[in-house]
């Protein structure tokens, strides 16, 4: 009977043991471990549209995490306001065996205020969780729901949105009603969404199956011209109890302006008048654009201020008007509300900021898309673009974070598509003199004196926009040169079609080409150093050179007498689809000229020319650290 007994003891811990063995590593696939930083095992998305007011959002992953690196993806941090409610969160941590060795729930979460460094107010608060966990692999499952109360922006899906993760199984399914009519746009998903009907619903299905983890390839493109995404807009929405329609931008654009643009223009009569005589006289509408402009500049400071109609609606322009300050929207509306005064019309643009150059997705339209807003003022034959929220940027220029991307327009007849404008390579230019005189124990000194146009124009604006100990600390940061010192330092900027910056300054750089051995080893660049690229083997991505541009350094050191070269000169030259690269040494008397120029195309080039192109870059660098040799 104990033998009995015993032994139904063990097959109960047994059937239990199994039971609670839900996510053991050994389960995934080896491909899938690969270069892994963390595997997505599980997870099962559902979006159910039950009205425009009510969206029932529900997740279920679970994560394996590998070591530190992959602690990014299992962490869970979700966002909730006034419109997204959180109705539950639970979750379960597992070790490597897949045997549970904790839970949690919403209380165990961290929640605070979304307001960021830049933010004045948002209503958005957060909620985040990451187990305490140091021993790897382990695997966290989370389940949570939301509510939404607006169908305007539905969340995507992107099962393989983070590098180094792999995905073993993802799912995401949206639900309406069948008479709900909804827009959908699948990039890079492979095959057909599975579509079902019944009891007055209709479902899409989307999956995907042991998705190895992607590794980060430098001078790679747009994420989203190859990572899968899946976007669904329904035609008719509801959000912050404004109800509209749209099946393309145009459509959006109307609804944008007359919802959010229309009732916020209007200005103070005081600021009228100011207005009025500020642009007095003036013969033309950009002469007019450039005063009104330069006034906004200096009457107003860039603020984030993410509230009204869920961050969308512009702070009225009264209101910026009366404290001076304001964000994107915010500046844009008031800068369009003084141009309307002026006569000139002008169009809100929102546009995907960043260093990267990101499309407004043309054949889809959605709010969900772009980060921040810009100025069209379409003059006749002379498009203008105007970054409201800089004190620094010149009238009509738009840098490295609004250019040369398409952008949408908000118009009172509709929305368009517009494109900001790009510099040429031949136009973006850096240019750099210097004489330097080099004194017998090695310290150079002399005057350095950099030109920064068009497309490189604000490569160190930030440090002419400063001063005292700030402005010396970003010039070391910028010339990376040991012991480096500057004086009597100037910037002049001079306006104009293409920008220029010009900095001017003294410079010492102590024992930079110290004696050895009865030789001395200067290297001829001193601050212009291309940096390596790595090798990438098997590459999978195209090679995209985001932005081109021209650099020339001249630079002629004075040499103590009796010094000279003893390596030779030498005059070097590099010519590849990639761009083109000049280099020459040479002694004329006590002079050692240096000259440089290198100039980088821009452009998308297939995977399988990475090499050549890494090949290039390398030689520079090379090329780049050379050391003429001289000795008396």
């Amino acid at each position: 009977m104990k033998i009995t007994l015993t032994g139904i003891a063990v097959l109960t811990l047994l059937s239990q043991v199994v039971a609670q063995s839900e996510y053991p590593v050994s389960d995934i696939p080896v491909a899938l471990k690969s270069r892994a930083d963390a595997v997505v095992r599980q997870e099962t998305i559902v979006a159910d549209m039950l009205a425009p007011t009510k969206v029932r959002y529900e997740v279920k992953q679970a994560i394996t995490v590998f070591n530190k690196e992959g602690e990014d993806k299992a962490r869970l941090v979700i966002y909730y306001n006034k419109q997204t409610v959180i109705k539950r969160i639970s979750g379960r941590v597992f070790d490597a065996g897949g045997f549970q060795i904790g839970k949690f729930t919403q209380r165990d979460f961290k929640d605070e205020s979304a307001v960021n460094n830049f933010s004045l107010y948002e209503d958005t608060r957060v909620k985040y969780f990451l187990p305490a966990v140091t021993a790897y692999p382990y695997t966290v499952e989370y389940a949570y729901e939301l509510e939404l109360k607006q169908n305007l922006i539905i969340p995507a899906w992107r099962p393989d949105a983070y590098w180094n993760v792999a995905v073993q199984y993802s799912e995401y399914t949206f639900t309406c009603g069948e008479s709900d009519d909804i827009r959908v746009n699948d990039t890079n998903y492979a095959g057909e969404p599975v579509r079902s009907n019944g009891d007055g619903r209709k479902s899409i299905t989307w999956n995907v199956a042991n998705l190895p983890a992607r590794r980060y390839e430098p001078y790679s493109p747009d994420p989203e011209t190859y990572k899968i995404t899946v976007k669904v807009a329904p035609v008719n929405f509801s959000y912050y109890k404004h109800e509209g329609h749209y099946s393309n931008w145009e459509e959006l654009g109307k609804w944008s302006y007359d919802a959010l643009l229309a009732d916020g223009l209007e200005l103070p009569e005081a600021t009228t008048q100011v207005v009025r005589k500020l642009v007095e006289g003036l013969a033309s509408d950009k002469e007019k654009a450039k005063v009104l402009y330069e006034y906004l500049q200096r009457k107003t400071r860039y603020v984030s201020v993410q509230i009204g109609i869920g961050g969308f609606k512009p702070m009225a322009a009264k209101e910026v008007d009366r404290l001076g300050y304001g964000d994107c929207k915010g500046l844009v509306n008031y800068m369009q509300a003084l141009l309307k005064v002026a006569g000139i019309p002008s169009y809100y643009c929102i546009v995907e900021a960043g260093s990267a150059k990101r499309n407004i997705q043309s054949d889809f339209a959605s709010m969900e898309q772009g980060n921040h807003i810009i100025l069209c003022v379409p003059l006749e034959n002379d498009t203008t673009w105007l970054e409201c929220t800089s004190q620094r940027l010149p009238f009509g220029y738009l840098g490295s974070f609004t250019d040369d991307r398409t952008v949408w327009a908000c118009t009172p007849t509709g929305g368009q598509l517009l494109r900001t404008p790009n510099y040429p390579v031949a136009a973006s230019t850096q240019h750099r003199q210097a004489v330097l005189v080099l004194a017998e124990d090695g310290t150079l000194t002399g005057k350095m004196e950099t030109a920064f146009a068009a497309g490189q124009y604000e490569n160190h604006l930030e440090i002419a926009g400063s001063n005292g100990a700030e402005q010396i600390k970003l010039l070391k940061k910028a010339y990376d040169v040991d012991y480096i010192d500057f004086r009597n330092i100037d910037y002049q900027k001079q306006s104009g079609k293409i920008p220029m910056l010009v900095e001017t300054f003294e410079v010492t750089l102590p024992k930079y080409a110290p004696e050895n051995g009865g030789q001395v080893f200067l290297t001829a660049n001193i601050v212009n150093r291309q940096p390596n690229v790595p090798a990438v083997k098997d590459r999978k991505l195209p090679v995209y050179i985001n932005r081109g541009y021209t650099d020339e350094d001249q630079i002629t050191y004075v040499l103590p007498d009796g010094l000279n070269l003893v390596s030779g000169g030498w005059k070097e030259e590099i010519e590849s689809r990639f761009g083109k690269y000049q280099a020459t040494v040479e002694q004329m008397g006590n002079q050692l000229r240096y000259h440089r120029k290198f100039v980088l195309n821009e452009g998308t080039f297939p995977a399988e020319q990475y090499t050549e192109f890494s090949a290039f870059i390398n030689r520079i660098n090379m090329l780049d650290n050379r050391k003429a040799i001289l000795a008396n």
